[in-house]
C-alpha cells in the first residue's frame, strides 16, 4: 500500500509539472517566422512575389526525410555564420507565392559594412518547373571534398547546403569576399 501510495504521488507530481521545449518544430504554413523582422521585410520589398520554402511544399517522401534529418528546422531558412564568425546570417530558398513548382531562388541576407542594415546576396536561382525536393540547410565549419574528390576544401565558417533530397548536393561557403560553390554530391 506503501508503495503504492508512492507510486500515485511521483506520477502526480510529474502530471503537475509545466512542460517547456527547448525548440519548436517548424510551422509548415509559416518558416518565414525564422527569420527577424529587418530581414524579412527586405525579403517582401526585394522579392514580393517570393516566399521562404515551407515544409507543405515538399512531396510527402521527402517531407519525411527532411523531418527525419532536420526535424525543427524549415526546409527554406538556414541560419548561421555564413560570412563573418561574430555575425548572423539568414539564407532563404524562396518559390512564387503562387506556385511552389515554378523556379527558386537562393538568397543569403547578412548585417551590411555598417553593421546597422541587412543587404542581400543572391546564390542561385532557376526559373520554370523545378524538383519539389530543393531544400537548404547549415553546414557547419570542416572540410567538404567535391563529389568525384578531386577538389577538397577546410571552411571556417559556416556554409549553405542546398540539397536536392536523394538526387546531389551544393555547399555554398564564404572565401576571399565573397561565396563560392562546391559540387559535395551528384
Amino acid at each position: 500500500m506503501r508503495t503504492l501510495l508512492g507510486v500515485f504521488l511521483l506520477l502526480a507530481l510529474f502530471v503537475a509539472q509545466p512542460t517547456t521545449t527547448a525548440s519548436k518544430a517548424p510551422d509548415a504554413n509559416d518558416c518565414s517566422a525564422a527569420l527577424p523582422a529587418p530581414v524579412s521585410e527586405l525579403l517582401a520589398s526585394k522579392f514580393p512575389e517570393w516566399r521562404p520554402k515551407q515544409l507543405s511544399d515538399l512531396e510527402s517522401d521527402d517531407r519525411g526525410l527532411w523531418l527525419k534529418a532536420h526535424p525543427h528546422e524549415c526546409p527554406g531558412i538556414a541560419i548561421g555564420h555564413f560570412e563573418s564568425a561574430d555575425k548572423v546570417s539568414y539564407a532563404a530558398l524562396v518559390v512564387p507565392k503562387s506556385e511552389s513548382t515554378a523556379g527558386y531562388k537562393i538568397v543569403v541576407f547578412g548585417k551590411g559594412p555598417t553593421g546597422d542594415t541587412y543587404v542581400w546576396k543572391l546564390l542561385d536561382h532557376a526559373d520554370g518547373q523545378t524538383y519539389s525536393g530543393l531544400v537548404i540547410s547549415k553546414a557547419e565549419p570542416g572540410k567538404y571534398s567535391d563529389f568525384e574528390r578531386t577538389k577538397s576544401i577546410q571552411t571556417k565558417l559556416d556554409g549553405v547546403y542546398v540539397e536536392w533530397i536523394e538526387k546531389g548536393a551544393d555547399l555554398y561557403y564564404w572565401s576571399a569576399g565573397r561565396y563560392h560553390k562546391l559540387r559535395v554530391s551528384d
